[in-house]
């Protein structure tokens, strides 16, 4: 008996020093990938799949919620606020005048590693 508790204790004590590793299925989507999607889909008015200039600037005139209102002021504060003009010029890494998905799932993700997840995309 002495030696089953001893084992038990053992197996349990090595089995919370391991590390559990995430192995997503084939057809898994992260929340950047689903940010990104919804923006290229709402605001790409020619549906070639990517943003231009104009496009991206039509950010600025969709309706913001509150929530959004909520990120944006926790953004400026601290100090990752960028307006829609310069966030273009930073998710363009390849400066060829348009934002693809790739770009852009690219920089959401960036950002919510900057924050640690407290400043969502907006």
């Amino acid at each position: 008996m002495k030696y089953f508790v001893v084992m038990t204790a053992a197996l349990f004590a090595f089995s919370c020093n391991t590390e559990a590793k995430f192995n997503p299925p084939d057809n898994y989507v992260t929340n950047s990938q689903v940010e990104a999607m919804r923006q290229i889909s709402m605001y790409d008015q020619d549906k070639d799949g990517r943003l231009d200039v104009e496009e991206f600037d039509k950010k600025k005139g969709a309706k913001v919620t509150r929530d959004t209102r909520r990120q944006i002021r926790r953004a400026k504060k601290e100090g990752t606020y960028q307006e829609p003009s310069e966030q273009f010029k930073t998710i363009d890494t390849d400066q060829d005048g348009y934002v693809t998905y790739q770009e852009l799932e690219t920089y959401i993700r960036n950002q919510t590693r900057k924050t640690k997840g407290k400043i969502e995309y907006y």
